[in-house]
């Protein structure tokens, strides 16, 4: 589809989806503000990339007029995929899930490793799927080629390993990956959010 077609469709879109009714619609919570982030401007923030998630709202806005809200199953994590760790699903971010905060307990042993995996407010990327994990990446602003973490854990949130980089020297050197069984092993290179 032409770029500036798909551009010029998206407001008509997002007010199509949203509904033109003449009586102002309250949020649902009219003091909630929504969640603002610096990962979306470091996201490379396209006007491709925009108008296709304005596409996107559009079409999941009908879809869900039709069908009552209803909370993911428990401990399914996978409605995160897409999401970065500090956006909220069902009210909640993945670092916030009981299962994830479960299963990074039960892993890392060391407070230090999960107070920096649970409280870092630097940049995260997405959430990704892989070999039937999902990766939760996340890093020290300012520093993340030398201090970064990922969350590797099934979408059932029962197995989680957590890779820990912190090396003020060199952003090449070993990461430290907690195992299941409070079993650590090095790794060659930072955490992997991919």
């Amino acid at each position: 589809m032409n770029q500036r077609l798909l551009i010029a469709a998206a407001p008509l879109a997002l007010l199509l989806a949203a509904g033109c009714s003449k009586a102002p619609v309250e949020p649902a919570d009219a003091n909630a503000a929504a969640p603002m982030s610096n990962d979306f401007l470091d996201s490379g923030d396209n006007a491709a990339d925009l108008a296709a998630a304005a596409s996107d709202a559009g079409n999941d806005a009908a879809a869900n007029a039709a069908a009552p809200a209803s909370p993911p199953a428990a401990g399914l994590l996978s409605a995160y995929v897409g999401k970065y760790p500090f956006d909220k699903v069902e009210g909640r971010t993945f670092l916030d899930q009981p299962s994830v905060k479960a299963a990074v307990a039960a892993t890392v042993g060391d407070a230090g490793v999960r107070k920096f995996v649970f409280t870092s407010n630097g940049p995260n990327a997405p959430i990704v799927l892989k070999d039937g994990r999902l990766l939760a990446w996340g890093c020290e602003a300012h520093n993340c080629g030398f201090h970064n973490w990922t969350v590797a854990i099934t979408p059932d949130g029962k197995d989680a390993q957590v890779c820990f980089y912190q090396n003020d020297a060199s952003a090449e050197g070993e990461s430290t990956w907690y195992l299941p069984g409070g079993r650590t092993e090095k790794r060659a290179g930072n955490c992997p959010s991919e």
